[in-house]
């Protein structure tokens, strides 16, 4: 026996809404997973900046960022406050967007809780050339950040030079890619240099 049109029309039908049904529920999980994979990654490059290691499980680096980093904002924008073990401060975390050659370079600033000293950088993302200008982004580079102090008394508290770092206050930029290096270095001192006047800091510089 022959079906008739309406039949064919309703089962086409019920197979579109059933597909369509599958295809955008399996949208909706990726899109999920790729928003939890992007906070994780974020999270894990704040935890960096402080000088914390981020856990490779998501369930541990949750449990590690709720217990011991708290969120906060001022005039200024978003910022992190971070406790040690034993629940005592222990720094501030300060993300950033600097000028790249290519692109805005993301990331975060770890300061000890006086203000006075990094904690750490590292880089979030960026749109800078691989193998040149993307080497901001390598642990030499940003390891070189650990441990400067941040002097107010001047502008610029960190010198960028393209040779063997000989002072205190000297990181080395990256080689063949001065545009991303000039433009990061030109941020970030100014940037570094406002933090005190921001008032979260312990002392003079912040609480």
């Amino acid at each position: 026996m022959n079906k008739s049109p309406l039949y064919s029309i309703l089962f086409i039908a019920l197979l579109a809404v059933f597909f369509g049904g599958a295809v955008s529920g399996v949208e909706q999980y990726t899109r999920e997973r790729v928003e939890q994979g992007r906070v994780a990654a974020e999270r894990s490059r704040v935890l960096e900046a402080l000088g914390m290691e981020a856990p490779d499980s998501p369930a541990e680096l949750a449990d590690l960022w709720s217990g011991r980093i708290s969120e906060k904002a001022d005039a200024s924008g978003l910022y992190y406050s971070a406790k040690d073990g034993a629940g005592a401060l222990m720094g501030y975390a300060f993300p950033f967007t600097a000028p790249g050659f290519w692109g805005p370079v993301r990331g975060v600033v770890g300061v000890n809780p006086q203000g006075t000293t990094l904690l750490g950088l590292s880089i979030i993302s960026h749109q800078e050339t691989p193998g040149l200008g993307g080497r901001i982004s390598e642990k030499w580079f940003t390891e070189q950040f650990r441990g400067k102090r941040i002097d107010t008394s001047t502008n610029a508290p960190l010198s960028f030079v393209y040779r063997t770092v000989n002072a205190p206050n000297e990181v080395e930029a990256v080689t063949g890619a001065t545009q991303t290096s000039s433009r990061f270095a030109g941020f970030m001192n100014p940037f570094l240099a406002e933090l005190p006047k921001r008032g979260v800091f312990e002392g003079g510089g912040a609480k």
